[in-house]
């Protein structure tokens, strides 16, 4: 007597079930390749000066506009600088400024789109905040006055917070400012 072991099994796939496969995997690809990629993010900008930028050559009592003809009493000049990652000008971008720091007279620093007034500088006139947009060469240039400085009152320091807007990021630079001298 032999014994029946029913139908042979085929070591072959059923080719319906290949197309079956196939229909899933289909959507499965056009989905994968409808994701953006994260290299195609925007970059973030850089932002010159940065954070941890010490400046320590500004004096005191440099608050006669930037157009004095002195140069110990002129108002300093302080340009942003704004570049993509591969270092070309970011136009348009919202650069705001704001300074904090006060000793016995008041504000140390007085922050203006430039040019700066000639106006007595930050302890008659306090200007904390202000806000300029890049131009084609990246650049937002702001002035920035500083009181006079007894010698009771040296080192006198202050904090310039630069906080810059573009395409929905926000990138915020902190530089301290110590000024040892008045002129």
């Amino acid at each position: 007597m032999t014994l029946d072991k029913g139908k042979a099994k085929s070591s072959t796939i059923d080719r319906r079930k290949v197309v079956i496969g196939t229909a899933w995997s289909i959507p499965a690809i056009a989905i994968a390749a409808a994701t953006p990629a994260v290299a195609a993010s925007l970059p973030p900008v850089v932002v010159t000066p940065g954070t941890g930028t010490v400046i320590s050559n500004w004096k005191g009592d440099h608050h006669y506009g930037s157009f004095e003809e002195d140069l110990d009493q002129r108002a300093y000049d302080f340009p942003v600088t704004v570049k993509d990652a591969n270092g070309n000008p970011v136009v348009g971008a919202t650069v705001t400024v704001t300074v904090s720091g006060q000793n016995g007279d008041g504000d140390v620093l007085g922050i203006y789109a430039y040019p700066a007034p000639d106006n007595g500088g930050p302890e008659s006139d306090q200007s904390r905040s202000v806000t300029v947009v890049t131009g084609a060469d990246g650049v937002a240039l702001f002035a920035v006055s500083t009181q006079n400085l007894a010698s009771s009152e040296r080192p006198s320091t202050a904090t310039m917070t630069v906080t810059v807007t573009y395409n929905g990021t926000t990138t915020v630079s902190v530089i301290s400012v110590v000024l040892t001298e008045s002129d």
